[in-house]
């Protein structure tokens, strides 16, 4: 039987959460920075691979690659959709409460 995890203290952590706190970080932060640059320098890398003639099987799984890449991207526009969407209902909300 694996050991229990300790009990969480702070009033922060006992917030019940999906368990991504990094991208929930992300997300709340809006700091994308290190994330574009990460992700355009390999999606770089990428393209030239899928383009290469030789090897046609590293040019598939670039292309997959690079698909997924474009799939995480839409994803972190989505939760930042979401969010905005989430913020302004609040601000709705507290106004009809005035």
């Amino acid at each position: 039987m694996p050991p229990k995890s300790p009990q969480k203290s702070t009033s922060e952590e006992s917030i019940s959460t999906a368990g991504y706190p990094r991208i929930e970080r992300l997300i709340e932060t809006e700091d994308f920075e290190p994330i574009n640059k990460s992700f355009g320098t390999t999606y770089g890398e990428l393209e030239k691979i899928a383009r290469q003639k030789a090897g046609l099987g590293k040019a598939k799984q670039a292309k997959k690659a690079m698909k997924a890449y474009e799939l995480v991207m839409n994803l972190l526009k989505e939760l930042l959709k979401l969010k905005y969407q989430m913020v302004e209902a609040y601000k709705q909300q507290e106004a009809q409460k005035k």
